[in-house]
């Protein structure tokens, strides 16, 4: 079950990131085939400068001019030093750069640039004509030449084309589509590189999320047998002993009732302990549904802590145990009447069953700022730090350390579940010194 909620867990984050992904990478991917297709715009515009009618005559590598050799500069009178050439500023080398001058010849050498004349309909080309026919250069240029975008392509002959217009004469500058797609195609291998290896990453962190969501999965799975497990072994013990007595009553039919007494009083007595069982359990099972609110009004907490106080001191008289009780008069909180008398009495019970003959226990009520609190200590036990965190776990009881002792370990629980549906904290605290003290904080009424 745990391996399968696993599974359907990294399947659907999965399928989920992978969709918004590739939302994501689709987009981009359209970004990046514009922006290569803006990119070769002005590689063509770049490659077109250096040309005129006249045509390109020489080269330096970096950028072409004219083989025209320019007029000399008049010199200016210095002082008797040379004149030195004034270097650019950074800002105006990197525009100088991105203007355009600077086509590498590996590069140029991929274009195909003419001149069409307007007037003759002639045309002249000037490099790249090993780049294709001559007759299907011509074609390209005539159909460019009618175009009415500055840039675009001319699917009949697989090319894309650039061109500047003048009075007599139009720059055209060609290429294959096929230098597009190789260029598109690199970065859509890049994007789906990046793409795969997010979606690697996103696995990875699925598998670490899904341990950690299935972890209170399995802690739930793992109470859930506890709690079978424990309510069949309290229900055992006295199912065995009502099955064992209407054994021996049935055994002996002619025998009088006085004789069998013990045998009915022990099944009494078992069915009783059943029947405490099942309304401990059905009050749990009441407490801890989901979405359940109490209705909370203004409950007088000193008169209840002392009708409980008075209601189990007959039981610790049994034991040989003192209540010593502390109650400040006419507090109030917020509550419920049952929650608080149970809270209350379940508190003082609890510590009865955990101290030793001879012992006493303490019930203090008083105000904290702004809270009505409630403690009640006993000083014959002392729960470990190994227990500490489980005591309102159902069912637990630390035995092994506070010796043999009545209940099914269902109280704890149900007083952990009212103080939260009523808006209260409750805490314990335990040492060798001090024994073992439950506090509860309530909220009083404004």
């Amino acid at each position: 079950m745990i391996k399968s909620y696993r599974k359907r867990f990294i399947l659907s984050n999965m399928l989920l990131s992978g969709i918004v992904l590739l939302a994501v990478f689709i987009v981009l991917g359209v970004v990046s085939c514009n922006q290569e297709y803006r990119n070769l715009e002005n590689t063509m515009s770049l490659v077109l400068k250096p040309w005129n009618s006249n045509g390109l005559l020489s080269a330096n590598g970096q950028g072409y001019y004219q083989d025209k050799k320019p007029e000399p500069s008049p010199k200016k009178e210095t002082s008797g030093e040379p004149e030195r050439k004034k270097e650019p500023e950074p800002h105006e080398r990197e525009e100088e750069k991105g203007q355009g001058g600077e086509i590498s010849q590996d590069d140029y050498e991929l274009f195909t640039t003419v001149i069409y004349h307007s007037r003759s309909k002639e045309v002249s080309i000037l490099s790249g004509e090993e780049a294709a026919e001559s007759e299907t250069i011509e074609a390209a240029a005539a159909q460019a030449a009618k175009e009415s975008k500055r840039f675009g392509k001319l699917p009949d002959h697989g090319l894309i084309y650039y061109k500047e217009n003048t009075k007599i004469e139009i720059k055209i500058a060609l290429i294959s589509t096929s230098y597009l797609t190789a260029k598109i195609a690199k970065r859509l291998l890049l994007l789906t590189l990046v793409f795969l290896l997010s979606m690697g990453a996103i696995f990875a962190v699925s598998v670490r999320l899904a341990k950690l969501a299935a972890k209170p999965l399995e802690q739930a799975i793992e109470m859930e047998r506890n709690f079978v497990a424990d309510i069949s072994h309290d229900l055992k013990t006295p199912i065995t002993i009502v099955l064992a007595n209407n054994g021996i009553l049935k055994s002996n039919k002619n025998a009088r009732i006085g004789e069998q007494l013990q045998w009915i009083e022990s099944t009494e007595t078992a069915a009783k302990n059943m029947m405490e069982l099942v309304n401990e359990m059905l009050t749990l099972s009441e407490v801890e549904s989901f979405g359940r609110k109490a209705e909370l009004y203004s409950v007088p907490l000193s008169s209840v802590c002392e009708k409980c106080t008075l209601q189990l001191e007959s039981l610790a008289y049994e034991q040989n145990i003192g209540i010593v009780s502390d109650i400040a008069e006419d507090i109030e909180i917020l509550s419920t009447h049952e929650y608080t008398e149970r809270i209350c009495s379940g508190l003082i019970d609890n510590a009865l069953k955990y101290e030793h003959s001879g012992g006493r226990i303490e019930v203090n009520v008083f105000k904290d700022k702004k809270n009505a609190v409630l403690t009640v200590r006993n000083f014959g036990s002392v729960i470990s730090e190994e227990d500490m965190p489980h005591i309102f776990e159902r069912f637990y009881r630390a035995d092994k350390t506070r010796g043999q002792t009545k209940g099914h370990g269902l109280g704890l629980p149900i007083i952990k579940q009212m103080t939260e549906l009523i808006g209260a904290k409750i805490d314990v605290k335990s040492s060798q010194s001090d024994g073992t003290v439950f506090t509860v904080r309530f909220d009083m009424p404004d």
